[in-house]
């Protein structure tokens, strides 16, 4: 297509580049993560032939390659920076045009983006707060610097099923974000520095305080250090390796990733600070019996087997090296997109060598009638039916 003659020229490159934007901004969100220098990493895998498949990010930065923010026209460079989505973005066009942008033009558009930023991250489980500071350009300053951290920081989304522990635990009320959590890292070099997983959870637990009967304690105060692993653990199948969310050990425990050592952590806050509530259990000592082998199906099945967990379950799992076989436990959070808005669940599933079990937790009121057409669902109708009538199995003689 020819380039539109006059003065529709301008428009026409002002569409392409907030297309191009947009479009690219939206691929990222669905089909790639972010390593902390912010490059796309494709989670589309190499075919058998060796020929690997583009992403959506790469044919579209491939089809708009000669669009760029200068293409902009420059009176309508501040209403196009109120529809950017990412501060690369919102970077691109100041550095396009850097007369357009005063302090009283970028602060409120920096504002609104650190606004959609977060919730397109953490959904309703996190907010932000504008820092409170005494000058205009200082605010824009620590804005800028947030806005950096979240989009050079990787993959955050591995923690919103976390983010709904924590919005539980905190009295259902959502994570505000602050300078205090952002200034958890000194230096750009000594954020980009650290694990990805580690370095995500520091800033979001920074200053986190949750309530134990009387008491406010801080949530990630304790005296004891994981030990992260810099290789595959053989307690777990190597396909699931991840430098960024490596492999953890704690109190004699392995972890998969240091996101499942997290999830168990702020699982035994909840249950042991009655902010859930046990609902539901069966237990067999019967390893051949039908519930005894359906908990074993249970433990073997992926973590991200949709089909078996369901949209909106997160699963995590530790095991314990006893003797030949490990102790397995493995627990599957289901949040409000199950449950429904304000409550949730979790259903643990244990193998613990000669005893298996499952047990069930939910903060939902009686009946718990959704919770037991999710239990239902996701342990089968004989091990979900023998779990809510609490029947156990003992030499494999039913009691």
């Amino acid at each position: 297509m020819d380039q539109p003659p006059g003065c529709f020229a301008g428009m026409f490159n002002l569409w392409r580049w907030l297309k191009a934007s947009l479009t690219v901004s939206q691929a990222k969100k669905e089909s790639t993560t972010c390593n902390h220098d912010g490059a796309g990493i494709s989670k589309t895998t190499h075919a058998a032939n060796g020929v690997s498949t583009a992403t959506p990010v790469n044919q579209q930065q491939q089809h708009d390659s000669a669009v760029s923010a200068s293409d902009v026209p420059e009176e309508a460079v501040p209403t196009v920076a109120e529809y950017v989505r990412s501060y690369s973005q919102l970077e691109a066009l100041i550095d396009a045009h850097p007369t357009q942008f005063t302090t009283a033009v970028l602060l409120p558009i920096l504002k609104q983006l650190l606004s959609a930023v977060v919730e397109g991250i953490f959904g309703a489980s996190v907010e932000a707060t504008v820092p409170q500071l005494a000058l205009d350009r200082a605010i824009m300053v620590a804005i800028t610097r947030w806005l950096f951290m979240l989009e050079r920081g990787g993959d955050w989304g591995r923690w919103r099923p976390h983010l709904e522990l924590l919005y539980h635990l905190r009295g259902k009320s959502p994570l505000v974000l602050g300078d205090e959590h952002f200034s958890a890292f000194g230096s750009r070099a000594a954020f980009i520095g650290e694990r990805e997983a580690v370095c995500q959870w520091r800033v979001l637990s920074r200053e986190v305080n949750v309530r134990r009967g009387s008491q406010q304690m801080r949530l990630m105060d304790g005296c004891r250090l994981p030990f992260l692993l810099d290789a595959p653990s053989p307690l777990f199948p190597r396909d699931t390796f991840d430098a960024a969310d490596p492999p953890t050990q704690l109190d004699g425990w392995t972890y998969p990733s240091y996101a499942s050592l997290v999830a168990f952590s702020l699982f035994s806050w909840l249950r042991d600070g009655s902010y859930i509530t046990f609902s539901r259990d069966c237990s067999s000592y019967c390893r051949a019996s039908a519930a005894s082998l359906r908990v074993r199906e249970l433990l073997a099945a992926p973590q991200s087997d949709a089909a078996q967990w369901g949209s909106g379950a997160a699963v995590f799992d530790r095991k314990w090296q006893v003797w030949a076989r490990p102790w397995h436990e493995r627990l599957v959070v289901l949040g409000s997109e199950v449950m429904g808005q304000g409550n949730m669940a979790a259903i643990r599933v244990e193998d613990w060598g000669d005893l298996r079990s499952v047990r069930v937790f939910t903060t939902e009121s009686a009946p718990d009638d959704r919770t037991r057409t999710t239990v239902m669902r996701v342990l089968g109708r004989q091990l979900g039916g023998k779990a809510w009538r609490m029947e156990d199995e003992c030499g494999c003689l039913a009691m």
